[in-house]
């Protein structure tokens, strides 16, 4: 079994609380991680709220930004290994605020040694953000 943080009905966070989960088993083009670190976003809230979509199933596992150890590979899940240390967003309808989670291999990275697991589950959407509105500027070098 592994511990999820799930809410269990939309609104507030007194909906929000741990369960116990079977470990999550990889399907075609995903990888389970132990998770290291969780990312909080605003649209955690906002999904808890269902102010994005209130159609998920309950209950529902919150936090969409990770980064962890990937402890089973998936089949067809690209150069990925047992043991790579990884950042990226959860697979749909998984979440990060857990011990365990499953990642499609086409949307993680592998993450830098010298880069702290807390810093880099800050980084999926934080970093999408940042790296979307620079290109959108058409800001020039130097």
């Amino acid at each position: 079994m592994s511990k999820a943080y799930v809410f269990k009905a939309f609104g507030g966070p007194e909906g929000q609380d741990f369960i116990d989960r079977p470990v999550p088993e990889p399907g075609p083009g995903e990888l389970l991680i132990e998770v290291r670190a969780a990312g909080v976003n605003p649209v955690d809230w906002k999904i808890r709220a269902g102010d994005l979509g209130a159609d998920r199933e309950l209950p529902a596992p919150m936090g969409i930004d990770v980064a962890g150890v990937v402890t089973r590979v998936g089949p067809d899940a690209g150069d990925f290994a047992d043991g790579d240390e990884i950042l990226g967003p959860v697979a749909p309808g998984h979440g990060s605020f857990a011990e365990h989670t499953l990642v499609r291999a086409d949307a993680v990275v592998k993450k830098p040694r010298s880069l702290p697991f807390t810093d880099a589950a800050a980084l999926p959407t934080a970093g999408a953000t940042v790296y979307d509105a620079m290109h959108q500027l058409g800001l020039k070098k130097g």
